[in-house]
């Protein structure tokens, strides 16, 4: 489950980005590509888990999907997907030269002064 390993560096970059001792996140947002094989209720489960005794102890993990973009190496046109693997609409090639979809990004984090 590599979401876990996931999860504790999501943590570690919130506790790094949150100045304040006092401070209590309450969310954290992140957006996910769908070629990035993450299991979105597996990373919620961990983040929960390992947030325990945290500053973002019950914090929401809100997660954005995000669809991957190829360019089709047959007919050479750029096409969304959801999922690991896309499939050309134009020509029905699988794959392609993968554009974007397999990141990560933390959005945001938000917080309340205790």
């Amino acid at each position: 489950m590599h979401e876990l390993s996931i999860a504790q560096d999501l943590l570690a970059r919130v506790e790094e980005s949150v100045d304040s001792p006092q401070a209590r996140v309450l969310r954290v947002t992140v957006e996910i590509g769908s070629a990035a094989g993450i299991v979105a209720q597996s990373l919620r489960f961990a983040f929960e888990v390992i947030a325990r005794g945290t500053r973002a102890e019950g914090a929401e993990l809100r997660i954005v999907a995000l669809p991957a973009r190829s360019r089709c190496l047959g007919c050479g046109i750029l096409f969304e997907f959801d999922g690991l693997i896309g499939k050309c609409p134009a020509c029905g090639r699988l794959g392609g030269d993968l554009v974007s979809g397999n990141e990560m990004i933390l959005r945001s984090i938000e917080v309340a002064d205790v």
